[in-house]
Formats: C-alpha cells, sequence, structure tokens
C-alpha cells in the first residue's frame, strides 16, 4: 500500500527527472542522492570485482546524464531505468574484464566471483571422488543399485528389473547404502 510520502517521493522523482532532462545538474545530483546506495547495492551483487563497483555506479549515472534527454520512464521513478543501465554496465565490463584477462592463466583474486566459482568446483570434486570411492568399496549388489540410480539415472524400479531383484529389494539395499555412506561421511568429516 502505498503512503502519502511514497507518492510525494514518486512525484518528485518524476519532476527531478523533467528538470534532469532540460539539463539541470541540481536534479541530477538529487536523483543521484535519491538512487546511488540502491544502484551501488546491485551492482555489488553483479561486478565480478569489488574493486570495479564503484566504476559500475559511477558509468550508469554518466549514462543517465548523456541519454537523458532520449530516456522514457516507464513509471514515474527513474530507478527501473538506473537498475536495467547498471545490469548491461556491470555485464559489459564483466565481459571486457574476461576478455583482457582471459589469456593469461593466474588465479582468480580471493572474493571475487571467479574465486568463490573454483572453490566450489574444487569442493564438488573432491565430493563427488569421495562418493564414488565409497561406492566402490560396497558390496557387489549395492554398489551396482548406486551405479544405476545415482550415476546412470535409473529409478529404483528400473534398476531393480536390471539386476533382476524385486523393487523392495531394490529399496532395501539402497537405503542401506545411503545409510553406509552417510556414517562414512560422519566418520570422516
Amino acid at each position: 500500500m502505498k503512503t502519502h510520502d511514497d507518492e510525494v517521493a514518486l512525484a518528485s522523482d518524476e519532476e527531478e527527472f523533467e528538470r534532469l532532462t532540460r539539463g539541470d545538474e541540481a536534479a541530477f545530483a538529487a536523483l543521484f542522492d535519491r538512487h546511488s546506495g540502491t544502484v551501488y547495492r546491485y551492482a555489488w551483487g553483479l561486478a565480478e570485482s569489488r574493486d570495479e563497483v564503484a566504476d559500475i555506479v559511477q558509468e550508469t549515472f554518466l549514462v543517465l546524464w548523456r541519454r537523458r534527454q532520449h530516456i522514457r520512464l516507464a513509471g514515474r521513478s527513474v530507478l527501473p531505468w538506473l537498475l536495467l543501465c547498471c545490469r548491461n554496465t556491470a555485464y559489459n565490463q564483466n565481459r571486457t574484464h574476461r576478455r583482457s584477462t582471459g589469456d593469461e592463466l593466474t588465479e582468480p583474486k580471493p572474493g571475487t566471483r571467479a574465486w568463490h566459482r573454483r572453490v566450489e568446483q574444487e569442493r564438488a570434486a573432491e565430493e563427488l571422488q569421495w562418493v564414488l570411492e565409497e561406492i566402490a568399496g560396497l558390496p557387489e549388489a549395492e554398489r551396482r543399485l548406486c551405479d544405476l540410480c545415482l550415476i546412470e539415472g535409473f529409478d529404483y524400479d528400473e534398476a531393480a528389473a536390471a539386476l533382476d531383484i524385486s523393487q523392495a529389494a531394490a529399496r532395501k539395499r539402497i537405503q542401506r547404502a545411503r545409510g553406509k555412506l552417510r556414517a562414512a561421511k560422519t566418520a570422516n568429516p
């Protein structure tokens, strides 16, 4: 539900934007003061490097100033346009950054998205390797069921049919295998 303050803020935003289109620097400053925090937080989530956040925000507002006479607002606030511009600016900057560093075989900087992605991929690879090793150590019937269900994507009924065992036996063996994997995981965190 909109309050009176919300309507005044929106109307004020619309008025400031109208003044901005005529080149009023005070209106630009007012819009920057009003929306730069939101744009900054949005850019923070989009930037590949935290060092680039301020540049993305600056470029977003620079584009607003340069294109002020060509912008048509969809609503009464300039914020949706700013966020879209921020997203495009961040994507372009990220793409440029990747191109310039694409040939380098350097480690990603700690804290960057690339670094977090790499850490997550390494962790997932280690976990997968551990699971595969544990499955290999199971008795033959349980190992084969795990291979069919967990690796090859069979459902329990299909795996039971492939191994010529009852569906209940297949479910019970899978349950036992999961219990063994959980116990091994607890014993070796």
